[in-house]
């Protein structure tokens, strides 16, 4: 055993970069980095892979890919994720017993949702049923959907103002969220984002920070071919509803997730996909907003060429967004 991994893990390794180019560590193996340094010649190499737990790390500058959990390197190397025939799950949980070294790498808490009150929130419930269209999606049934904002701090025990979290324009809002806001909490519960149920509002969103996340959170919604590499990205929450319930782009069945970060951070969004749901080489399509310049989008193509294999861009012909009606998507990359 090497640490909490099997013998041939480290020969699959050798196997893989060269005899001479993994070196066993007191608490660390040191490999290339497969994202940038395979097939390099150096004296020195820069993954660091832990011997207590299941996570990896490359120090070398500008690396941008090369940090997570294990089988994000396992299936860079091999296609696929094979983890479970490397790690001793004995020597696994008794490592998780003894060190703190996850305690600095948060990657998701769990949360408490206060059920979805329709008859204490009749406005709410309306204004989701008409950004659905009506669509036949239960409120109820909506992934992190929050309506009762001051029940989901009291359940989960949030101490506003001492929390890390604190959020003192948020304080001094919450009466005015309370009554006029929805909330979805993001996929990996880093965040709250708000959505104004009065359109004509100049105050139409917030966003609430819950805990500190290494790359960028999202909403998600699962499409039809999980295992695909297809992510339909979009600025909305309900851009991406309306795409995945009308399937105007008739590509559902090939789409893994449909993804919104509720801006148009789309640099940051495709990382922390590839990073979270451990998905490489993207083929994105993105449901744009009017008032982005394609240039944009070029220049994300051409600066992430490393994860993105195809990218893909729509307007909505009739509509600033894809959740303006009538939708007619116009591609325009």
């Amino acid at each position: 055993m090497i640490g909490i991994y099997e013998d041939k893990f480290l020969e699959d390794l050798k196997n893989l970069f060269g005899p001479d180019k993994v070196v066993v560590k007191a608490h660390n193996l040191i490999t290339p980095c497969p994202w940038c340094e395979y097939g390099e010649e150096k004296d020195h190499y820069h993954l660091y892979i832990s011997l207590e737990l299941p996570v990896f790390n490359c120090f070398h500058a500008g690396c941008k890919e090369g940090r997570g959990f294990i089988g994000k390197f396992v299936k860079k190397l091999l296609g696929f994720d094979n983890t479970s025939h490397y790690i001793d799950s004995k020597n696994l949980k008794t490592s998780l017993k003894r060190t703190n070294i996850l305690k600095d790498i948060t990657i998701k808490k769990e949360f408490v949702l206060p059920p979805i009150d329709i008859r204490k929130f009749p406005l709410k419930d309306l204004y989701i049923r008409k950004r659905l269209k009506f669509s036949d999606i239960e409120t109820r049934n909506i992934k992190g959907l929050i309506f009762d904002i001051k029940e989901f701090i009291d359940i989960n025990k949030l101490d506003y103002p001492e929390s890390p979290a604190n959020d003192f324009h948020f304080l001094r809002v919450l009466d005015f969220i309370q009554a006029n806001f929805i909330g979805f909490l993001t996929e990996n519960h880093s965040k709250i984002m708000f959505r104004n149920i009065d359109p004509y509002s100049s105050f139409n969103h917030h966003k609430l920070k819950l805990f500190d996340t290494p790359f960028l959170d999202y909403y998600k919604i699962r499409g039809g071919n999980t295992e695909s590499n297809k992510v339909v990205v979009a600025e909305g929450i309900f851009n991406i509803f309306s795409e995945q319930i009308n399937d105007y782009l008739n590509i559902d069945n090939e789409v893994s997730l449909y993804a919104s970060a509720l801006s148009s951070k789309y640099e940051s969004l495709l990382k922390s996909i590839v990073f979270y749901e451990q998905k490489y080489r993207l083929d994105v399509v993105i449901l744009s907003d009017h008032g982005v310049e394609i240039e944009y989008y070029k220049y994300i193509k051409k600066k992430n060429k490393h994860i993105i294999n195809s990218l893909s861009v729509y307007y909505n012909k009739y509509g600033k967004d894809f959740n303006i009606s009538p939708v007619a998507p116009v591609k325009a990359l």
